[in-house]
């Protein structure tokens, strides 16, 4: 997913759940142009939220070598939405898209997350439920495809395969 798709996510979460009503396709179409995002990524991104609302759940590709259990994941709620930052949505997005959770760790990291921090949930928040759950090779694959992610590795080894 690049970066205007992952941004297109963020603007597209922040207009569903500021409507709470349904919000028609093509005006969200014309206001992304407006501000400028090419056609393909606006359609990329409604593809991952429509598509997959519609279903509740996300279907997810995998990264290159890394195998899921599942590859269906639920999407969040209006309340867990409400308790994350705009930048953290975009993230946990990124991390669903990575292929890294299977269901089990993504429901663990959603009950941590929810449960164990206060509201808002940030960015340092969602690193520290996935030290939790994950190795330290996968939370550095995260902090290699998150910039978010990056200032937490520190001086961490990347390991490579």
């Amino acid at each position: 997913m690049n970066d205007n798709v992952a941004q297109i996510l963020n603007i597209l979460m922040e207009k569903i759940s500021e409507e709470e009503i349904s919000v028609k396709k093509e005006e969200l179409i014309q206001y992304l142009l407006d501000k400028g995002y090419p056609l393909e990524d606006i359609d990329a991104a409604f593809q991952l939220i429509f598509s997959q609302h519609q279903q509740n759940v996300i279907d997810l590709t995998p990264l290159a070598g890394v195998e899921l259990s599942t590859s269906r994941l639920r999407l969040l709620t209006v309340d867990e939405k409400m308790q994350l930052t705009r930048e953290a949505l975009g993230v946990l997005l990124r991390i669903q898209a990575s292929g890294l959770l299977d269901l089990q760790k993504w429901e663990y990291l959603l009950l941590t997350l929810f449960n164990e921090q206060e509201p808002p949930v940030d960015s340092p928040d969602l690193w520290e439920g996935l030290q939790k759950i994950l190795p330290e090779e996968d939370l550095a694959l995260l902090a290699r495809l998150i910039p978010e992610f990056k200032p937490f590795m520190g001086d961490a080894k990347f390991f490579i395969n």
